[in-house]
């Protein structure tokens, strides 16, 4: 089984989302803990959605986000992580597999649950350009590829990603370890994104094969932005922004995952209008 690891920070009514859509449609994984860093304003709700998700653990971010998380994969019994972030959806059933199969093979970097044939357009600089596999082979309900094979930049070669990638328990624990050791010479920032950047620096020396279902289950949907160290583009089209969000989930309202349109994944990262899915509980 799975432990599912999530990044959080000042989004309570995404995260609450993120967590339901994982227990509705990611059965394999067994074990769910946030890793949280919230801003004062966001401290009430964080409690709120703690007393509702009694099933999750709940860990805060210190002064060393690296730390934190190489504590939290130790802390797992299981043999397997999936890193989340709490913008990200799991919006279709992820399919109960023989993960061993997969994961157990050392020539196999990652499991994506963010990737799939469906996956065709990445968007940089706000230009949308065609980003499909060189090539594939198909493994029963499983496709492989060779990341190299693929541009680097291009989503078919980014192994190491916090958005929806399985890895082995013991190969992602050394890559954190060597970050920690690391973290005082080069002085990363402590959010998600600096952590996806560090990671980078194994791509060379990490397996070279990809692995995805046929069509991808999760989808990172970037309404908003609460961090500075990495600029990302968000809210282009559904822009939702975190305080207006929070002050919904305060006055009790929720994201649905039942109510939002998962018609036309095309990119990993692709905006939901999450309005869409907010009701009174």
């Amino acid at each position: 089984m799975i432990t599912s690891i999530i990044f959080s920070k000042d989004r309570p009514a995404q995260l609450d989302l993120c967590l339901n859509s994982i227990k509705k449609n990611f059965a394999d994984s067994n074990r769910n803990i946030v890793l949280y860093n919230n801003t004062k304003d966001f401290i009430e709700a964080h409690k709120i959605l703690q007393s509702e998700h009694k099933d999750v653990d709940f860990w805060p971010q210190g002064l060393s986000l690296f730390k934190d998380l190489y504590a939290t994969i130790a802390s797992s019994d299981n043999d397997y992580i999936c890193f989340f972030t709490d913008d990200d959806i799991v919006y279709q059933p992820v399919k109960t597999i023989d993960y061993n199969s997969i994961l157990q093979n050392d020539h196999i970097a990652c499991l994506s649950l963010r990737m799939g044939l469906n996956i065709s357009e990445r968007s940089h600089d706000g230009v949308v350009g065609q980003d499909t596999p060189a090539a594939y082979h198909e493994y029963d309900d499983i496709i492989l590829w060779s990341k190299t094979a693929n541009t680097y930049g291009s989503y078919w070669s980014y192994s190491l990603s916090v958005d929806g990638h399985i890895f082995r328990k013991n190969e992602i624990l050394d890559m954190i370890d060597e970050l920690c050791c690391l973290a005082d010479r080069y002085h990363w920032d402590q959010t998600p994104n600096a952590l996806e950047g560090a990671l980078q620096r194994f791509w060379t020396i990490s397996p070279n094969t990809m692995a995805s279902f046929k069509n991808s289950v999760v989808v990172n949907s970037p309404n908003n932005r609460v961090q500075e160290s990495h600029l990302n583009r968000s809210g282009d089209k559904y822009s939702a922004d975190s305080n207006f969000l929070l002050g919904k989930y305060l006055a009790g309202q929720r994201i649905k995952l039942e109510y939002l349109n998962f018609d036309n994944i095309k990119c990993p990262h692709t905006e939901i209008d999450l309005m869409l899915g907010l009701y009174d509980k």
